[in-house]
């Protein structure tokens, strides 16, 4: 009897972090990293990145736009340790450091659309 390799399943998403409202935020970048279980092989794309600084718009949103793009591929035996996106949001205090500004993080979309 010939050796069974376990089956796998790929994962692709394709998007980008678009923009964020944060009162009293002028300015800031977005450092992002994408997390999975340790049987998730990350076949194509980039782990984690940073976004270019953005400042405020001038309409009624008061957005910081960033529209960066993302695009990674996946490969995995199973869907335990789903990929989450967690970013982080940076600015600048009064005296020119990086202080954090917002956080979040959210699990890959299961399905298309």
């Amino acid at each position: 009897m010939a050796d069974v390799l376990p089956s796998s399943f790929t994962v692709m998403a394709t998007g980008q972090i678009e923009s964020a409202e944060i009162p009293g935020c002028d300015n800031a970048y977005l450092k992002f990293h994408l997390v999975a279980g340790e049987d998730w092989q990350l076949l194509d794309g980039l782990e984690e990145g940073m976004t270019q600084a953005a400042r405020v718009s001038q309409g009624p949103e008061k957005q910081l736009v960033w529209n960066y793009p993302l695009d990674v591929t996946y490969k995995t035996t199973n869907a335990y340790g789903w990929p989450q996106l967690v970013v982080s949001v940076f600015g600048l205090d009064g005296f020119g450091r990086d202080v954090i500004k917002g956080y979040g993080c959210v699990h890959l979309p299961t399905c298309p659309g």
